[in-house]
């Protein structure tokens, strides 16, 4: 189903500025707006997430630039942005700003013109940045300009706008090559490797994931459903606009590789099960460890140290087993991996067996497909199959005019009568497809309601899921080869199969 997609973005406003500082007692317990260190504490998300990971710091900043800093930072987070990207977004005005004091003397932003810009570009490529953060600046500086239009009652243009640099960030090597993904995949095969190390290697490696995602699963992240488990993996929204995790929900068959999965998970479960009694506090983690110390002589210490995994910790555990085992590339390079090149990986091979980037957004939490398609697509890497593959992609039918969508709130093509006599229960709730009768204490994602007593379909949207159904199907038959998300594709078509029978049998009219 292709829904609508927003682009929300807040501008600044002079007589909002109340506002605006009003949403710092949301960020922290004690955060001051004319201070240079704001501790977001409220916006902490899982207990292995350090205090500095939510500290946002103005200090990088001439004295100059930094009032306006904070409004842009405000209105960043009023928009949905995450404390990580704010501390990107000053990094590069930090540079942005420093341009500003030694090329023009500390030109005032309502003084930068065309002139202002050619230099800027010259300064980013004469000191030999990397190609991104040329980028990244002069996007930054274009959106500051574009945002705090007003300020101080000055009119600022944006000279910015047309970004030099676009087009030439995506970086390769973010791509694990096939025969590193190889080597690794033996090493994490071995029983000398850490068993939390373990686990979050092949939940990276099966499942498309953020690493923040993964250290964040709960130790009843696993339940047993029908024929198959479901795996819980919880996911911020991209723009942080939930504080709260939403849980994604993956559906394992305990056979294979999927069973491969669930015994590793298992295992960890059980060991972080039993040191949750040496816990003082932040029990219930999956990746709840007790340190292993490795020296750089083979030998190993055990501390009494039990902590929860933290994105350095398997990061740099990662290039520990890198140099350990000699990873290296068909150049005979060292190769050193990173948890987020996983995701890239993940999503690439989707698309390159031919799911939609649509589906994709399903699976890995995105919220639209601008950032899949722009970041973590790496099909050139593939010149063998992308041809065939890209094809079944953009022949796949992407009605435009698909009737199928929420608008305005409303399900269309359901009698609206129907529609309102359903939805005057205080438990019912409309969800994709249909209604759902009685939300009390429910969590799910779209395949549970599919798969939910409570689910009621719309009817005209038939043709719908019958198509969902053969897609379906058609992406079993690709995957074939990856049994996990073969069966998972198989379960996929299995429920939309269920919906359709549930229409053929008139059940959706006996339900309130």
């Amino acid at each position: 189903m292709n829904l609508p997609e927003y682009n929300y973005v807040e501008t600044y406003k002079e007589w909002e500025k109340k506002r605006y500082k009003e949403l710092l007692k949301k960020l922290g317990t004690n955060i001051n707006f004319d201070d240079n260190k704001w501790i977001c504490d409220k916006r902490i998300r899982h207990p292995s997430e350090p205090t500095h990971k939510v500290t946002i710091y103005f200090t990088t900043l001439i004295e100059k630039y930094v009032e306006i800093t904070k409004y842009y930072v405000l209105l960043k987070l009023l928009s949905g942005n995450t404390i990580g990207t704010i501390k990107k977004r000053i990094s590069n005005l930090s540079t942005f700003f420093y341009f500003l004091m030694d090329e023009n003397n500390s030109c005032d932003l309502d003084k930068c013109d065309i002139y202002v810009a050619a230099k800027l570009k010259e300064y980013l490529e004469n000191r030999g940045y990397a190609i991104s953060t040329c980028n990244d600046t002069w996007a930054e500086a274009s959106m500051l300009m574009k945002t705090m239009d007003g300020y101080e009652n000055k009119r600022l243009k944006n000279p910015f706008s047309q970004n030099p640099f676009a087009g030439r960030v995506k970086i390769k090597e973010k791509y694990i090559p096939e025969e590193v993904v190889k080597q690794l995949d033996e090493v994490f095969g071995k029983e000398e490797i850490d068993h939390y190390l373990k686990c979050a290697y092949w939940i990276l490696r099966l499942i498309p994931s953020r690493i923040s995602e993964v250290i964040g699963m709960k130790l009843d992240c696993l339940k047993s459903y029908l024929d198959h488990y479901v795996l819980f993996i919880p996911t911020w929204k991209q723009n942080g606009g939930n504080i709260e995790a939403v849980l994604r929900s993956i559906h394992i068959k305990d056979e294979g590789i999927g069973k491969m999965l669930l015994d590793v998970i298992r295992e960890q479960q059980k060991i972080a099960e039993s040191l949750q009694g040496k816990m003082y506090r932040d029990k219930g983690h999956l990746f709840t460890y007790q340190s292993v110390y490795h020296y750089k002589d083979g030998s190993v210490s055990i501390p009494l140290n039990i902590g929860i995994a933290t994105s350095r910790t398997i990061n740099y555990q990662l290039q520990r087993i890198c140099e350990k085992y000699d990873i290296r590339d068909k150049e005979g390079n060292l190769y050193i991996v990173t948890s987020h090149q996983f995701r890239h990986n993940g999503i690439t091979d989707r698309l390159e067996a031919g799911f939609t980037l649509e589906q994709i957004a399903d699976m890995t939490g995105h919220h639209g497909n601008a950032m899949i398609w722009n970041a973590y697509s790496h099909l050139d890497l593939k010149p063998k199959t992308i041809l065939e593959k890209q094809v079944y992609v953009l022949e796949e039918p992407q009605d435009k005019g698909n009737p199928y969508v929420l608008f305005g709130g409303r399900i269309l093509n359901m009698d609206e009568q129907n529609e309102k006599r359903l939805l005057k229960n205080i438990r019912a709730l409309k969800v994709k497809g249909g209604i759902c009768s009685d939300v009390t204490g429910c969590k799910s994602d779209m395949w549970n309601c599919l798969d939910c007593e409570h689910f009621i379909p719309d009817c005209d949207q038939l043709k719908y899921f019958q198509e969902q159904k053969e897609g379906w199907q058609e992406k079993a038959k690709k995957f074939v080869n990856m049994p996990i998300v073969h069966q998972n594709a198989l379960q996929n078509a299995r429920l939309f199969e269920k919906i359709i029978s549930k229409i053929s049998g008139g059940k959706h009219d006996e339900q309130q």
